[in-house]
């Protein structure tokens, strides 16, 4: 039982990974507030959703202080 459980949750996060590998923040968004919608739970993914967006936020400030760094990045790549 508990290795069928295992499974099950590994097949579940590796769908996960793939969906937000096709998928963009405002893809999530609208997931998150159509789950919403429906009465779902959604504070979980409500905090990745947070976290993804603070680390956008931060990628893209580094990439705007330092564009030749991003451009050096991308020549070594």
């Amino acid at each position: 039982m508990k290795r069928r459980d295992a499974t099950q949750k590994a097949v579940r996060n590796a769908q996960a990974v793939e969906w937000v590998k096709t998928h963009t923040l405002q893809d999530l968004k609208d997931l998150v507030n159509e789950m919403s919608g429906l009465g779902e739970d959604v504070k979980d993914i409500a905090q990745l959703l947070t976290d993804l967006s603070e680390i956008d936020r931060s990628l893209q400030a580094d990439s705007e202080i330092a564009p030749e760094v991003c451009e050096y990045a991308e020549i070594a790549g």
